[in-house]
């Protein structure tokens, strides 16, 4: 029988209102709003590049229409691939974000700066081409180490690599993005040798150079960079107004923010899930072409790391309790988690531990249950997520 796991001594009056957590359901939220996929409908740009675990942008959606009003800061001081932001600003809300890893940092600007026009975009990415192109054989790329050199035939490497010093001296987000975006797949229309999307891992086995080596030709950046852009704009989504969109975005640790007290109307975000995801791990390619070059190190500081989940969570959540209006609402998504034929309930935790932390104001006011399917599961068949719950809560 699976054993549930929550932390709490289940004779505690928090393990019995937890119970009534779980009977309530907010009128506000049904899952309707966001069931189905969101690939053909969401704005393209949610698409720029990869996220295991991101949330579905219909839910973002969702969350932020029903939960804030036009003109609100909205806060997501985890914003991992900037789903919720981007959701806020093309609803006419000022986006607020925090995110401590540089993959998701750099995701979350390249969504918010993207430039108001195609045609921009693609006059941009064509400088930058022509300097990968001229510059590409001026690199010296002798301290790649083994592991990222393996990925890329070396001509297409050093185009990377003359890419990046560009982008050092022309900063854009957005084409940074896209030149994640497109790092590594099987797919042609990627850069690297046949490797999966999600977690860098050649497929050498699948894919023998021997029978496939067209498939490890050098493939240019130029072309699949120009492609890449016109897709993020096949169906933008970005009002006529976007020039005038308000947005502000750290990259802090969570624990200790820097935003004024009562300065956000609404907070919505997916916190990490307790040790589900690798986040650091998992994007350790693109990690590395960001300049973070030990991920086990940046893995050790994130707050999904189970040795230090509970303790900085309990700060991060009166972190959230200090910058939030009384008043406002933080929804919280989260996962219970399967480890070790034990479930753990994430919401109820973080429930818990709201109403510990901080100063008390934060009350429980539902605990919405979501099923994800196993076809929406980034990693099927694992012992990760297999419910998402809707935390919300208010400040009083």
């Amino acid at each position: 029988m699976e054993q549930i796991e929550s932390w709490q001594n289940v004779d505690s009056p928090l393990a019995e209102a937890r119970q009534t957590y779980l009977l309530e359901e907010s009128c506000l939220l049904d899952a309707s709003f966001w069931q189905g996929s969101f690939n053909g409908r969401e704005s393209t740009l949610q698409q720029v590049a990869p996220y295991v675990g991101k949330m579905k942008s219909g839910m973002a959606h969702a969350l932020v229409d029903v939960f804030s009003n036009p003109g609100d800061t909205v806060l997501d001081p985890f914003s991992g691939s900037g789903v919720v932001s981007l959701e806020c600003v093309l609803a006419g809300r000022r986006a607020w974000a925090n995110d401590l890893s540089p993959y998701g940092y750099t995701l979350t600007r390249a969504k918010l700066e993207a430039p108001g026009s195609e045609r921009t975009a693609i006059a941009q990415a064509n400088l930058l081409a022509d300097f990968a192109e001229q510059e590409s054989d001026k690199i010296d790329a002798s301290a790649v180490p083994d592991w990222v050199e393996q990925f890329f035939h070396p001509r297409t490497l050093t185009e990377i690599l003359a890419a990046l010093e560009y982008l050092d001296e022309h900063p854009s987000y957005f084409l940074l993005g896209c030149l994640l975006g497109i790092l590594h797949h099987v797919r042609p229309g990627f850069l690297s040798y046949p490797a999966s999307h999600l977690v860098p891992y050649l497929r050498r086995n699948k894919y023998p150079p021997e029978q496939f080596p067209e498939m490890y030709n050098y493939r240019d950046l130029r072309s699949r960079l120009l492609a890449k852009v016109r897709r993020m704009y096949k169906r933008h989504q970005l009002p006529v107004e976007w020039e005038q969109r308000e947005y502000q975005v750290w990259q802090f640790n969570a624990m200790q923010m820097p935003i004024d007290d009562e300065s956000v109307d609404t907070i919505v975000s997916s916190p990490p899930y307790f040790g589900a995801l690798d986040y650091a791990r998992d994007n350790r390619l693109r990690l590395w072409f960001l300049g973070c070059h030990d991920w086990k190190e940046l893995d050790a500081s994130l707050t999904a790391n189970s040795k230090v989940y509970l303790p900085q969570m309990a700060v991060c959540l009166a972190e959230m309790e200090r910058v939030l209006k009384t008043g406002g609402y933080c929804v919280l998504v989260l996962g219970d988690v399967e480890r070790d034929g034990k479930t753990h309930r994430t919401a109820e935790v973080l429930a818990d531990l709201a109403t510990q932390s901080g100063k008390g104001s934060f009350s429980v006011e539902t605990i919405y249950d979501d099923v994800i399917p196993d076809d929406r599961r980034s990693r099927r068949g694992t012992r990760t997520t297999k419910f998402e719950r809707i935390l919300v809560m208010k400040k009083r």
